[in-house]
Formats: C-alpha cells, structure tokens, sequence
C-alpha cells in the first residue's frame, strides 16, 4: 500500500470519527436544563431558564454563594434581579464557564465573584480536561447513554428551568463555632495560584469588554477566611482596579456564631444569610444604580417566587 493511500485512509478514518462524535456529543448533550434530561447543576444551571436580559446581577463562586446571598431577599428589598451561579467546589474554570453561558442570554450590569474559590488550587491537566468536555459534550455526559428518551433525538435545545430561590439554597440548622478571633493580622499574604490569576484576569477582560461592572465579594466565614486571604485580594484587587468588599471586616453585620452559621463557621445558616442579603443588597443598590422590576409585569414569575419564598422562610 501507497503512502498516498495510508494517508487517505488516516483522513478518512479521522474524519469519520470525528462526525461520529460530533452527532454523539450532540445526541447525549442535555436538551433541557432539568434533571431528567442529564443536566448538572441543576440550580446553578437554571440562570439558562430565565427569560432574556432580565437579570441584573450575577454572582458566581463555591457554597459560600448560596448559602450567604439572597435574591429574593434583595428584590423583595430593593426590586433588582440577581441569579447565583455557585456550586460546591467551583473552580475558577467553572466560574468562567457559567459567566460565559449567562453572557449569551443574559446583560447583567454587574457580575460578582465571592473570593473563597480563588484560592482553590488545581493542576493545567485539570483545566484542559474540563475545556474538552465543554467543547465536546460527549466526554461530559457520555454516561447518559441508559437514560436517553425520544426528546434526545430531537435538535431542538430549550431551557425551561429556573430556580425558584435563584440559585441560594435555605440552611436551617444551627452548629456553633467558638474561635471568632479569625482575621487577626498576619505578616504574609497568601498566595493566588498563577491559573486562578489567568481566570480573574479572563473574567475582568471580558466584564470590561461588555461594559459590565465586575465585583469581589468575601462573605463571612471563620473557616474559609483570614488576613493572609484578604491582603492577597486587595493587593489584586487594587491593581487591577477592581471594587472589593471583605464582609469579614464589616462588624455593622453583625454575624452571631453560635447561632448564625450552620457548621461551626463553615458556612451561614439562614439567619446569617438575611443578614449578608440586607447589606449586601443595599450596598449594591446605592453604588451600582440598579433598576427596580417591582412594578413592572414583565417580572410577575419573580413576584410568585417572592411570595412561595417567604412562606418557606417564615
């Protein structure tokens, strides 16, 4: 055989290969943001369900998101929208993936990142794996293959799920925590892993290409905060002219850990969140302008949230 022909033979077979797994990827990517359709994720990933450019602020990051932040709470209070894109664990890969998802039907006028999740060290190897499983969803849901219905035939893709709550999630419980004296001064900042700067600097980039204000935000945490965290944050933050709010240095909130954090200053329980909500959403309803939907009807799914929300909040 020619080398002519092995060549074509090669050309052949990879194009083939790779038309068969674009039609895979295509059949087993989710076509639907349910759970029933493979989806994951499923409350980060209902920003997808929201109808067009009606979200005002996006706010990305690990658990300390949806256990601190409270839309519903803030649009009760002031009348903007927000949507928490925060699951356990983010990596700052993750949160550019879901800024990105958000940008394609979304114009939030300001993004937010909580702080926590840049200090989440992870390897280049890690990083490209999760590219290709974003640029070939076969590789993501390639286990899809015992659950795939009629639907995952089909081409048309719809997204018909939102989180009631917008992303935050109620924690009742209580577990107190005695050590409070967590942000004592230190002699050294701790530093931010080189691929987390790569991704704070993406975020930045594209938030200033889109004319959207771009934000960070530490919430309180006695077990994921301290000194040497924040003197690394500011110094970024000031370099690269971005607004920074550690919550940890803010005594008007006013954080009671023995009865406020549902795991012993892990994360805040419900009363702590209402509390992180009222300041954080007055703070950013007098410094970024953010419009009012209260009387507008265009937002009414918002208001039966609102009112399915405190009944569960009492």
């Amino acid at each position: 055989m020619t080398k002519t022909k092995i060549l074509v033979r090669i050309s052949l077979f990879s194009m083939i290969l790779l038309l068969l797994i674009m039609i895979l990827s295509f059949l087993f990517m989710p076509k639907n943001n349910l759970k029933d359709f493979g989806m994951d994720q499923v409350s980060a990933n209902g920003i997808l369900g929201e109808k067009k450019n009606t979200i005002d602020v996006l706010i990305l990051g690990d658990s300390e998101t949806y256990t601190s932040f409270s839309p519903l709470q803030m649009y009760e209070a002031h009348g903007f929208t927000s949507y928490i894109c925060g699951t356990s664990g983010q990596r700052l890969y993750d949160s550019y993936d879901f800024l990105e998802k958000t940008l394609e039907n979304q114009k939030p006028k300001v993004v937010i990142l909580e702080t926590n999740a840049i200090f989440r060290d992870y390897d280049l190897k890690t990083t490209v794996l999760a590219k290709w499983k974003n640029l070939i969803p076969l590789l993501k849901y390639h286990n899809r293959w015992k659950n795939l219905t009629i639907h995952d035939f089909s081409s048309k893709i719809t997204y018909t799920y939102t989180d009631p709550n917008k992303g935050f999630r109620i924690k009742k419980g209580i577990m107190p925590v005695k050590n409070h004296d967590y942000m004592k001064k230190m002699d050294k900042s701790k530093t931010i892993p080189k691929l987390n700067i790569h991704y704070l600097d993406k975020m930045k980039d594209l938030c200033d290409e889109l004319g959207i204000t771009f934000i960070l935000i530490s919430s309180k945490s006695i077990k994921n905060w301290n000194d040497a965290k924040h003197q690394s944050v500011s110094n970024y933050a000031n370099q690269k002219e971005i607004a920074y709010y550690d919550l940890n240095l803010i005594s008007e909130i006013e954080i009671d850990w023995q009865t406020d954090t549902v795991d012993k200053g892990d994360h805040l329980n419900l009363d702590g969140a209402k509390k992180v909500s009222k300041y954080v959403g007055d703070l950013l309803k007098e410094t970024y302008d953010l419009p009012d939907h209260r009387e507008d009807k265009n937002y009414s799914s918002w208001e039966r949230d609102l009112e399915k929300y405190k009944a569960l909040v009492g």
